[in-house]
């Protein structure tokens, strides 16, 4: 009997299993020849002493079921694909779903959201083989959505740097002070607060922070750099802990907030953006001026050269001296 009473109580931990155990007991109790009320009184006390050893456990915060939808259309390059999967190490309550068609409607995203059962959605849209644009939306509350043209993309593979941090730890995100400068700004690190940060206690996630996520505003753009968190180890000088880079690199220019997901009244619009297609457009101008001036410079010279008579040779004394 006391045997079969260590292991019930070993596996005792909440109080509103006291009643199923001591029923236990008696069972067993009287199975086996013994009185009732010793075993009801050595089982009372049995279950008090364990529950003064083995204190309830007690779930004192639940978390948020909040999952990213992450995604990147047809005809993504593979330093783009690289980009997204280190993003996807980084979010440990992120969903990946396969590529999305470009000729379907944005407002697809939202369908495919929802019954991925996601509250928002990371979608990486690359043209023409060489340009990246990543939009982020909220759909649980129906937007709001921004559009980022992403920039100086340097996955983990390709830099190969020293830092290291724990797969599925949380990450302490940082915004500078520019991101408080503007209102569009404070729309833009509220998206990224609720893409990036993983939910308190979420099953993926790992109670740790031993990595940052910076976001820096610099010229125009969003500077996303990713370090690891280093505590100083056996050395007297170091007080504090320090930062080792990690990976990936990139950057984000905004172009456009709107007021729905994926859809809606535009809230800002970048009027210092210029495209790629313009900027490479612009680029081909300025070599076709070039060449242009270069052939009307070539053809300025011909003229000049027949205006002065250069062109014709002049007559030569020693032509005639093998004549008959």
């Amino acid at each position: 009997t006391r045997t079969r009473t260590s292991r019930l109580l070993q596996s005792l931990m909440p109080k509103s299993s006291r009643k199923r155990v001591r029923e236990e007991l008696e069972a067993d109790a009287s199975s086996s020849g013994e009185e009732p009320g010793t075993s009801n009184g050595a089982a009372s006390s049995a279950v008090d002493d364990a529950a003064t050893r083995y204190p309830t456990v007690i779930c004192r915060s639940k978390h948020k079921k909040k999952k990213v939808l992450v995604l990147c259309s047809r005809g993504v390059t593979s330093s783009y694909v690289e980009l997204m999967e280190d993003l996807l190490k980084i979010m440990p309550h992120a969903r990946k779903d396969p590529k999305f068609d470009k000729r379907e409607p944005l407002s697809s995203l939202v369908e495919i959201a929802d019954l991925s059962a996601c509250a928002a959605c990371l979608y990486f849209e690359a043209r023409k083989m060489q340009d990246l644009y990543m939009w982020v939306g909220a759909v649980r509350t129906e937007g709001p959505c921004a559009k980022f043209l992403v920039q100086q993309v340097r996955p983990m593979r390709d830099i190969r740097l020293t830092g290291n941090c724990l797969m599925g730890s949380r990450p302490i995100l940082s915004f500078d002070g520019g991101f408080e400068a503007e209102p569009h700004l404070r729309a833009v690190k509220e998206l990224l607060s609720f893409v990036f940060a993983p939910p308190k206690g979420h099953p993926a996630s790992k109670p740790f922070h031993d990595h940052v996520l910076a976001f820096s505003w610099c010229e125009g753009r969003i500077i996303v750099r990713h370090y690891q968190v280093v505590p100083p180890l056996h050395d007297a000088k170091a007080e504090s802990d320090s930062l080792v880079e990690i990976g990936p690199r990139f950057a984000l220019v905004p172009i456009r907030i709107m007021g729905g997901c994926f859809s809606g009244e535009t809230l800002y619009a970048n009027e210092k953006f210029v495209s790629p297609n313009e900027a490479r457009a612009e680029l081909k101008r300025q070599k076709a001026k070039r060449t242009i001036g270069q052939v009307a410079q070539k053809e300025k010279r011909r003229e000049r050269i027949q205006v002065e008579g250069r062109d014709q040779l002049p007559p030569d004394e020693l032509g005639d001296v093998f004549a008959d």
